[in-house]
């Protein structure tokens, strides 16, 4: 009896003892909130690409805040506060994740109009985008001597098979409109694939850095972006509509369509995101991420904020109205070579 009531006692013993390792494993221990803070804004300074061109004072962000962080702080406070530090870099490419919340800067595409209905588009001109050949919508404008393409997001994946029958369909029209209005990116081979299909000789796009150090202005060397045109290709006139709300890849593509020759962007400035996001985790298995890299044009000019087109045009309220899109007219008439 007596050696039964040790077994038991024992087994009770070894069980408490596994149950509290697995607690001690299970429920790690909270990150401290200070070294958290510090991991997050040493991570974004030597990481972020964009300090100088926004005139970022990253010092004085952490002298003004850090006195503010301490392990009182609820978890959804601290992650708020850090939310306001991925606001302040101004940057669709910045971000913070956690398991119960993710927290991204979309102010890109509120620095001007909407300059997009797509409602009117599908009434108007496209007729219920009735053709569409993979992720790409289209349609033949003006008694077949316009093409009309609208590619809503570079996440939307294309093939060659594709591209190769709106190649054939409106190769004897006088002109293609790509509208990437309200396209915010996706993935980088697309936009090298769109971009084959309207050059006719090896073109040079455009030039890109990464960070390679510390300090803010620490970049390796200029690498420059080349491609050959594909075997079948487009050789009228082409107009890229863009908004606002054309970020990332679409802004790459964008500016890469700018060194075709024979292209006109047409609409408004984009909005940026030319940077390619990096991430990095915390100490308490939070995620950031920022941008990490200088896209160029070959002049050398910046257009993070931004790819300017080579006509400015907003939609007219008055043409709206009357199912008209401003933008895309202009491009018709730039196509036609109306007056």
């Amino acid at each position: 009896m007596k050696n039964n009531i040790l077994t038991i006692l024992f087994v009770s013993a070894f069980s408490l003892l596994l149950t509290s390792c697995e607690k001690s494993i299970l429920e790690r221990p909270e990150a401290d909130k200070k070294a958290v803070f510090e991991a997050f804004w040493n991570g974004i300074d030597q990481k972020y690409s964009y300090f100088d061109l926004k005139n970022i004072d990253w010092q004085g962000v952490h002298d003004h805040y850090s006195p503010l962080i301490s392990n009182s702080m609820s978890d959804d406070a601290f992650f708020d506060t850090l939310s306001v530090l991925v606001d302040i870099l101004q940057d669709g490419h910045s971000g913070l994740y956690s398991p119960f919340n993710d927290h991204k800067n979309p102010g890109f595409f509120l620095r001007g109009p909407e300059n997009f209905d797509e409602r009117l588009l599908v009434d108007s001109y496209a007729h219920g985008w009735g053709n569409v050949t993979g992720t790409i919508n289209h349609s033949p404008l003006r008694e077949g001597q316009v093409a009309y393409v609208y590619y809503s997001t570079f996440t939307g994946d294309i093939s060659e098979a594709d591209l190769d029958y709106i190649i054939d369909k409106y190769k004897d029209t006088k002109g293609m409109i790509i509208d990437v209005r309200n396209n915010t990116g996706g993935s980088a081979s697309n936009i090298f694939m769109l971009v084959r299909r309207f050059i006719q000789t090896e073109t040079d796009l455009f030039n890109s850095r990464m960070k390679s150090g510390s300090g803010h202005d620490e970049f390796t060397g200029l690498t420059k972006t080349t491609i050959k045109p594909a075997e079948k290709t487009y050789k009228g006139k082409v107009c890229v509509l863009t908004n606002r709300k054309v970020y990332s890849a679409a802004s790459i593509f964008t500016l890469s369509m700018r060194e075709v020759p024979g292209v006109t962007i047409v609409g408004d400035t984009t909005g940026g995101g030319l940077g390619l996001p990096i991430g990095f985790e915390l100490p308490n298995e939070w995620q950031v991420h920022c941008a990490g890299s200088q896209t160029l044009s070959l002049a050398g000019e910046n257009f993070e904020l931004g790819v300017p087109c080579d006509v400015d045009v907003d939609m007219s309220e008055e043409d709206r109205k009357k199912g008209i899109d401003s933008i895309l007219e202009k491009a018709i008439e730039i196509i036609l070579g109306d007056k």
